[in-house]
């Protein structure tokens, strides 16, 4: 089959209050349909939160990505993505990985459909759940009170992990953790995220207070370019690290990897290249013995890590829940690998009609 068309659009909506640092926070969904010669339909995305920015995402794919499909196989999806790759590297990684993202998840998604498969067995399904933790109910903003009951709930619906962000107020951060430890009891596992805001000294204080928090994991504690400090972080540190969900190709996570600065790799589906990269990242993890637990977008996250041998946990985050004609199912802290043909996301047309911008 032939790719006969593709298009791109963008929807906006706000982000939950549980999540969002400001009333007025939004994400962008900036995203690519493909059509073969069949008909059949496949469709990516990449998205932007809180600052904005994918018009000029949308600008990228649209003048220099898109017209290289029309008329490829819709089979070479590896091939098309190393040739997008190598055709915009000179504009340097972020913007550029992230549009490449939206059309090999979708390019991915078409594949998949052809082959009459979900995504993740036409990744090599190896197992029907996997573990997850709860996310996005824990924003700088909300008060101690409300971040406990909010990370206890998701204790009582079953889930065994969840993940705090950290990194406003490193001295409020330790009430904060102490709360949640103590509203959720000693066997869940705490996972913190710096989401890159300390400063190098601030993170070696707060990981060496996380010792006695019991904390899974520290995320991003500090910028993923600054090498030198997470040299730091790993020699003086008690808490394992996790990084990635700033980093734009497989080739910048290898510094981390050789060196053995990080023990989780975070890829994120839609940043770092789309599903082609992804996998590539998850078999780097699997070489040097590394966990894998891909960043944020859930919904494709679940199909890669169902397909991934060191994957060990997914990040449940159902931001745009109220968009989706199905939604992931959660049963006992494990997500339920979706079987529908392809990645399986479609939106309502009320999400359509709602939130489409262009």
């Amino acid at each position: 089959m032939t790719i006969r068309s593709a298009e791109s659009w963008m929807l906006r909506f706000p982000s939950n209050r549980a999540a969002a640092e400001r009333a007025d926070e939004e994400f962008e969904l900036i995203g690519v349909t493909v059509v073969d010669s069949s008909g059949e339909c496949g469709m990516g995305w990449t998205f932007t939160s809180d600052y904005g920015g994918g018009a000029a995402i949308k600008a990228l794919i649209d003048v220099l990505l898109l017209p290289k499909l029309s008329g490829r196989e819709a089979h070479e999806v590896e091939v098309i993505n190393s040739e997008l790759f190598h055709f915009t590297h000179r504009l340097g990684y972020g913007i550029a990985s992230m549009a490449i993202s939206a059309i090999d998840i979708a390019l991915w998604d078409l594949r998949s459909r052809i082959l009459g498969l979900s995504l993740s067995k036409a990744l090599g399904q190896s197992r029907a759940t996997v573990p997850c933790y709860g996310s996005g109910k824990a924003s700088p903003s909300l008060s101690i009170e409300d971040l406990a009951e909010l990370s206890a709930g998701y204790i009582r619906d079953g889930f065994r992990a969840v993940k705090i962000r950290v990194g406003r107020e490193p001295t409020r951060d330790i009430a904060r953790l102490t709360a949640v430890r103590e509203a959720i009891g000693p066997e869940a596992l705490i996972m913190c995220d710096g989401n890159e805001r300390l400063s190098l000294s601030a993170a070696l204080w707060l990981g060496k207070q996380m010792a006695d928090l019991n904390i899974f994991w520290f995320e991003e504690p500090v910028l993923s370019q600054d090498i030198e400090g997470y040299r730091r972080l790993r020699a003086e540190l008690p808490v394992a690290i996790s990084m990635g969900e700033h980093v734009f190709s497989r080739r910048d996570f290898m510094p981390f990897v050789r060196e053995g600065l990080a023990d989780v790799l975070n890829p994120d589906i839609c940043f770092v290249g789309g599903i082609s990269e992804t996998m590539k990242i998850g078999h780097v993890a699997d070489s040097f013995g590394l966990g894998l637990a891909p960043h944020f977008m859930s919904v494709l996250s679940v199909h890669v890590a169902a397909s991934l041998p060191r994957a060990t946990y997914v990040e449940y985050y159902p931001f745009m829940d109220d968009l989706l004609v199905h939604k992931l199912v959660v049963e006992k802290g494990e997500l339920i690998v979706p079987d529908r043909p392809g990645h399986g996301v479609a939106f309502t047309e009320d999400a359509w009609r709602t939130y489409r911008v262009a």
